[in-house]
């Protein structure tokens, strides 16, 4: 999942390209396929997957709230979600239907 980000910065306007959000969609679906595989952080601390994603998406959503950064934060909670709607389409849990199914 490619984006395109408008970024403001003093000087002015421009795009960013980037694929973060389709990052933290993976990581978001990871954390729902493996939820008690651990995660070590800095190679020494074990944490489960799902708290560690969890932890992750608040950290996101807090830094989009304050808008303290230039980090598209909110472009990453999207890839979250996207990663969460898909991961529940596989599985046959969303609560509607498509019309259509695409077959590859």
């Amino acid at each position: 999942m490619l984006q395109l980000i408008v970024a403001s910065t003093g000087a002015g306007w421009y795009p960013t390209i980037g694929a973060s959000g389709g990052v933290f969609g993976l990581l978001l679906a990871f954390g729902m396929m493996f939820p008690d595989q651990p995660i070590y952080l800095y190679f020494l601390f074990p944490v489960k997957a799902k708290w560690f994603v969890i932890g992750y998406g608040l950290i996101e959503l807090f830094g989009g709230v304050t808008g303290s950064s230039t980090v598209a934060h909110f472009a990453h909670l999207g890839g979250m979600l996207f990663g969460f709607l898909l991961i529940q389409f596989w599985r046959g849990k969303l609560p509607w239907k498509p019309e259509r199914r695409m077959y590859w």
